[in-house]
């Protein structure tokens, strides 16, 4: 039984090394996304400023829509979708602008969810040897081993706080885009209509 016990033990202590460097992974990407969305604050008023603009004038917008859009993600999707004559093709459009938002979205979902889970895995492989460091009355080695478990838990709560932040603030838009686009779609629909 003690050669299965030691057997764990290593493959569990061989696991603290990629866990730790996952968690130091996560917490770089979130720190970067977490700057690209304060970068992205700016283009607050541009996105006001075009929604306003397709709400007045709809499929007209076409002329409109010009290079001071062109920083938003929603740019070339819109600019195709105002010129496309098809309804089936610009529906397609959407959809793939809708799929591509869902690509972007599940890196916060990630973020929020694998940040804990990997924390939490950095928190419980140092236990063993923290209590054994307890059992052999070393408190130095218990020191040591509880200094990680905590550092990594408040790290992964870390890297999920700021991927579900990401993830709310994130979607609100993409939810607000997509509705711009099915505006767009359903007054390109009632003119081909008003037309015939």
């Amino acid at each position: 039984m003690t050669l299965i016990q030691q057997f764990l033990y290593l493959i569990t202590s061989g696991l603290m090394i990629p866990c730790v460097a996952y968690l130091l992974f996560l917490l770089g990407q979130s720190l970067v996304a977490a700057g690209q969305q304060i970068h992205q604050k700016r283009f607050h008023r541009q996105r006001e400023s075009l929604t306003k603009l397709i709400k007045s004038e709809g499929v007209n917008a076409t002329d409109n829509v010009d290079e001071q859009f062109a920083v938003l993600r929603i740019y070339d999707v819109l600019t195709q979708v105002l010129q496309c004559k098809d309804k089936a093709l610009c529906s397609y459009l959407i959809t793939e602008f809708e799929a591509s938002s869902d690509r972007y979205l599940n890196r916060f979902i990630n973020m929020a969810k694998l940040g804990p889970i990997t924390g939490l895995v950095g928190t419980l492989i140092p236990m063993g040897p923290a209590l054994q460091g307890l059992a052999d009355g070393n408190i130095q080695q218990l020191a040591a081993q509880m200094q990680i478990a905590f550092t990594t838990t408040v790290i992964g709560l870390i890297i999920g706080a700021i991927g579900l932040i990401l993830f709310q603030m994130n979607k609100r838009e993409v939810v607000q885009e997509l509705a711009l686009l099915d505006f767009i779609l359903d007054r390109k629909v009632t003119a081909d209509e008003s037309t015939k």
